[in-house]
């Protein structure tokens, strides 16, 4: 980090004591290197005084319980959920439902396009010499460019400039890029769709706004359209100009990877072949609900996120209370969790990562009720648990293929409950293991192998009726198993370099963020949106995680396990994949980063040392602090830039303040 020129005054110690006086430049403080030394000794603190409450208390037998070791299991480790609970879950949803939900996007965008086919122009018929000074519009479907050109007779033409389409700037509001000086007394307006036709039916442009050389928009009653063959004389261009911006910005427009899975939800809802191929289907279908309920506008595309971001944190309050069985231990993880800032950031964008961090939840939740299970549960009461853990498996592997990567800690936990349970029946005599094992076998197979295949395979529905075909169907089929392959190329065919490209370790340090909007107001103040970590999660939540493996040898605590199985499942994976990745690919990760805290939350309170409540709330209230601080990069609200720079931008890989 740069540090501003100091000057440094020391009084004689002769005259009352040393007296230090630092002055900085633009009178800023070292909060960018204070904050973040601040944290890690706290955290350190944390990790200290948690040792010392492990540690055997004096005067008692504990040492010798500890020597014995005791087998691990995840017995005994199931807890009910009361209605209090349900009333916090509620609570929680509702709450964190109004905290998302606020500024999330405007409830109003152009929802009639014009499709510019092929040889199509149109010609704008001002009613008195104009002075142009720009235009603005609102792109739609497909990809290509308009050509803009001024006349003052309507006989001789100069080409003034164009207005772009490209994939990258789908559903948003842009400023055509016109040539300067030359709009001075334009009476005529034509524009030309230029694009690929062979593989687009039309261009589509939502709505065009025309401006003086004094910024006074146009109306329609001050010109006339004048449409070529085989135009259809729509005014779709002009008939929603009371819902004009006056800025573009994240709340009326795409960002980011909204352009791919916004866009295929939209397709969805139009029964058009989708643009976006390179996931399963499940996400966009789950984000189309949103654009039918509130159509084509940023609340739509952002809907189901937000709302199943919220709906996330009442699962992970119940996953911690059936693991933990206290309630305030599940209120601060959830706390934790949900001030994670990517969880945040992430639910608020139209990506399809918060459905496979819900559905990660939900499987993860009921396979470990599936294994807390008593030895002698018999056949049939196991089979709740297991069949909801498979479904939601295969709910998570049609939003997304990462999903997948929590399958060998699940096998893993389902392997070692199995052995488990078999050593207990042959140590205590008990009969009827051998019949059990082959009745769950086989109906391990049915819920994780038929069953997701099954949803997988029904999620590619959208797709094939775009074609006509039925679910039986050898169409529905060969779309199924084409997509696989389309899939299995484009990952591994991904090999483009990208500014905020990262690899594993620094999302485990939480050193390079992902910039997904940047935008300097225009009174000086810059608004962003950033996906990463929350410091107080990813590196408390990092010294936790140490802690498990050897919590679950030196305890036999069978949660410390599952906690450490399922964070390492989904991360080593990205150890050896080679295609460019990115922050918010440890976002699943981040479920277990949470959980290991609460565990060491529970822990304190089952060893009752010290201040062990006061040290649970500070954790929580740093996190929550933190994540107040950080909010303006997480939600687009505009900051200075000196807060930027001299509160928040703690490493300089963090794109906070330089990146324009």
């Amino acid at each position: 980090m740069k540090l501003r020129k100091m000057r440094f005054h020391v009084a004689s110690a002769f005259g009352g004591g040393q007296k230090l006086l630092i002055t900085l430049e633009e009178n800023a403080v070292l909060l960018n290197l204070l904050l973040p030394g601040a944290l890690i000794f706290f955290l350190l603190s944390i990790a200290l005084y948690y040792v010392w409450a492990l540690m055997p208390r004096s005067g008692t037998p504990e040492w010798i319980y500890l020597r014995e070791r005791p087998p691990i299991s995840f017995i005994g480790g199931r807890y009910p959920i009361d209605r209090l609970d349900i009333l916090v879950m509620a609570l929680f949803v509702l709450v964190w439902g109004g905290i998302s939900f606020f500024n999330l996007g405007d409830r109003q965008a152009p929802q009639t396009f014009h499709g510019f086919v092929d040889g199509e122009t149109l010609t704008i018929e001002l009613h008195q010499p104009t002075d142009v000074g720009r235009i603005r519009y609102y792109t739609g479907l497909n990809t290509g460019e308009y050509v803009l050109y001024f006349s003052q007779d309507g006989e001789e033409w100069q080409r003034q400039g164009m207005m772009d389409q490209n994939f990258a700037i789908l559903f948003q509001w842009r400023e055509a890029d016109l040539i300067d000086g030359d709009g001075w007394g334009v009476r005529f307006i034509w524009i030309a769709a230029d694009t690929n036709w062979a593989h687009y039916d039309a261009l589509y442009l939502g709505e065009l706004v025309i401006y003086d050389m004094w910024d006074n928009r146009l109306m329609p009653t001050q010109f006339t359209l004048h449409w070529s063959e085989p135009a259809r004389g729509s005014i779709a261009l002009f008939d929603e100009q009371d819902i004009i911006p006056d800025h573009a910005s994240f709340r009326n427009s795409m960002y980011f990877d909204e352009i791919y899975h916004g866009r295929t939800a939209y397709e969805h809802v139009l029964g058009l072949w989708p643009s976006e191929l390179s996931h399963p289907p499940l996400g966009k279908v789950l984000m189309s609900i949103g654009v039918h309920l509130f159509g084509m506008t940023p609340l739509g595309w952002r809907f189901m996120g937000a709302l199943l971001g919220a709906f996330a944190l009442a699962v992970f309050y119940a996953l911690s209370k059936n693991l933990f069985g206290n309630r305030m231990v599940s209120i601060c993880g959830t706390l934790v969790f949900a001030a994670s800032f990517m969880h945040f950031a992430q639910t608020r964008i139209a990506t399809i990562d918060t459905y496979a961090v819900l559905f990660l939840l939900l499987q993860f939740w009921f396979l470990y009720r599936y294994i807390s299970q008593g030895y002698e549960t018999p056949f049939q009461k196991t089979l709740p648990s297991l069949a909801l853990a498979g479904i939601f498996f295969g709910l998570g592997a049609a939003s997304k293929w990462s999903s997948l990567y929590l399958a060998p800690a699940l096998a893993l936990l389902w392997l070692l409950y199995q052995i488990w349970r078999w050593k207990y029946h042959k140590r205590t005599g008990k009969p009827g293991f051998q019949s059990y094992l082959i009745k769950t076998v086989l109906a391990s197979c049915v819920f994780f192998l038929l069953v997701p295949g099954i949803i997988y395979y029904l999620s590619y529905i959208p797709l094939a009726q775009v074609y006509g075909y039925g679910i039986f169907s050898r169409g529905h089929w060969d779309i199924v198993i084409e997509n696989q392959r389309h899939m299995w190329w484009f990952h591994n065919a991904v090999t483009a370099e990208h500014p905020f490209a990262s690899r594993w370790y620094e999302w485990v340090l939480n050193l390079r963020p992902i910039l997904y909007y940047l935008n300097v107001t225009p009174e000086g103040y810059r608004s962003m949106i950033m996906a990463f970590g929350n410091p107080l999660l990813h590196w408390g939540g990092l010294m936790a995680m140490i802690a498990m493996p050897v919590i679950a040898y030196r305890e036999g605590d069978g949660r410390a396990l599952a906690i450490f199985f399922g964070y390492l499942a989904l991360l080593l994976p990205w150890v050896v994949i080679a295609r460019p990745s990115f922050a918010y690919h440890y976002f699943t990760n981040l479920i277990f980063l949470a959980l290991a805290i609460a565990y060491v939350f529970d822990h304190l309170i089952r060893r009752r040392r010290g201040r062990y409540q006061a040290a649970i709330v500070a954790v929580t209230v740093v996190s929550v602090g933190l994540f107040v601080m950080f909010y303006p990069t997480l939600s687009g609200w505009p900051m200075s830039d000196w807060y930027a720079q001299n509160v928040l931008r703690w490493f300089d890989s963090w794109p906070i303040y330089e990146v324009r």
